[in-house]
């Protein structure tokens, strides 16, 4: 299995966007494993580390309260629970399904307590379609890939899960390693012609609410509205984003879906996962 979403925000959009600040703890942005990943990028895949907003505790007032603000740092994506071996076991568990999250014990507890959001300006799906292309002398599917994307040109705001994990027997040098996964859902409307999933995306006026820990997050766990769903552009792109190794906008511009072309790898779907 494999995903791709793109964010194309500049920076300062973002904070702003979220009212967050960078993560300080470590050296800004991008400080845990270096590199600033709050920067426009046009295929993004799991593995790979992403701006995600969390609350945390800010340092100690002069009258002892902590003033809780947000913070987009950087996680790698795909949640490795603490309990974990080793980091592979993240490879397989970058989303996690809406109806069950509660229920799986490595998603759980997360869901109680580390609930972010995970900024993205649209992501990529595939489609079956009943065109076959020859491979080798064999007929194979030929899966159409598309951007999905609102189409006033806003960023949304994916449901997300993160996890702090660190390999048993690690000294105090060693930082760990920030993971996390994003929540999917039963697709709405259009979307589910291409997919029978999509990611719980959530309107700005829940953003507050899924990051506070002390809120109840199940009623928040529910597919978006028609009207959400319905403000999104349904993009056909080209074979290109299958490769996690281009990244550059062209990825995201409509092609002629009957144009043939041959796909430079063969890919999955984001929202496969049956975690």
């Amino acid at each position: 299995m494999c995903g791709r979403y793109a964010l194309t925000m500049e920076p300062e959009s973002l904070y702003g966007l979220f009212g967050a600040v960078p993560d300080d703890r470590s050296g800004g942005p991008g400080g845990l494993y270096g590199g600033d990943p709050v920067r426009p990028r046009y295929n993004i895949a799991p593995t790979v580390t992403i701006p995600v907003v969390r609350l945390r505790r800010a340092a100690e007032s002069a009258d002892g309260d902590q003033e809780v603000v947000r913070e987009i740092e950087p996680m790698r994506w795909g949640l490795v629970p603490s309990w974990a071996k080793d980091l592979s076991v993240g490879n397989r568990m970058f989303n996690a399904r809406a109806e069950s999250v509660a229920d799986k014990p490595a998603f759980r507890r997360a869901l109680e307590r580390r609930r972010c959001l995970v900024p993205a300006s649209g992501y990529y799906e595939w489609r079956k379609t009943d065109v076959a292309a020859t491979a080798g002398g064999r007929k194979k599917v030929v899966k159409q890939p598309f951007y999905l994307t609102p189409a006033d040109g806003s960023v949304m705001a994916f449901a997300g899960l993160w996890e702090y994990w660190k390999p048993a027997g690690s000294g105090d040098d060693d930082p760990g390693v920030v993971s996390m996964t994003i929540l999917t859902t039963e697709a709405v409307g259009e979307l589910a012609s291409i997919h029978d999933r999509m990611p719980l995306v959530l309107p700005a006026s829940e953003w507050a609410a899924w990051l506070d820990p002390a809120v109840d997050p199940r009623p928040l766990l529910t597919p978006p509205t028609p009207e959400l769903v319905a403000a999104l552009e349904l993009r056909p792109v080209g074979p290109e984003v299958g490769n996690v190794a281009n990244d550059r906008p062209e990825l995201a511009e409509r092609v002629d879906p009957d144009d043939p072309a041959e796909p430079e790898t063969t890919t999955g779907t984001l929202f496969d996962n049956p975690a």
